[in-house]
């Protein structure tokens, strides 16, 4: 009769034999670590198109449900409160005026603490434009 024998089967049969008989099968198939959870992420979203000194702006935080702390700042915003949104655990809505500051672009950050304690940082740019944009004259025919 011919015997099949596979590759773990005889690398089990190696060690215990090399290992005069003591090696158990736990030794021999260490587990597989489980893998690590994923890292909390939050989001955070301002208007994308320019704003202007005095604007009141939204500003909406996406985090996980329990996470605390949660604060907005940025040299282009005045400071905000942020407050849960009605239909949501994980989403947190407030206001904020457009402080007075020169045309560009600027940093928003959002820091918090997620459920669990770990930090939870996010960013978005805040375009100021100081003066309006005329459209250009419509040529007459």
């Amino acid at each position: 009769m011919r015997t099949v024998r596979t590759l773990p089967a005889i690398a089990l049969a190696s060690t215990l034999a090399l290992a005069g008989g003591a090696a158990t099968a736990t030794t021999a198939f260490a587990a597989t670590p489980a893998p690590a959870p994923a890292a909390a992420r939050a989001s955070l979203r301002v208007p994308s198109s320019p704003v202007q000194p005095g604007d009141a702006v939204s500003v909406t935080v996406t985090a996980p449900a329990g996470s605390r702390n949660l604060t907005v700042s940025s040299s282009a915003l005045r400071p905000l409160t942020l407050r849960p949104a009605q239909d949501s655990t994980a989403t947190w809505t407030g206001t904020a005026t457009v402080a007075t500051v020169k045309d560009g672009g600027y940093a928003v950050t959002l820091t918090a603490s997620g459920p669990d304690g770990a930090p939870l940082q996010a960013r978005a740019r805040l375009t100021v434009q100081t003066t309006a944009v005329t459209p250009a004259p419509t040529p007459r025919s």
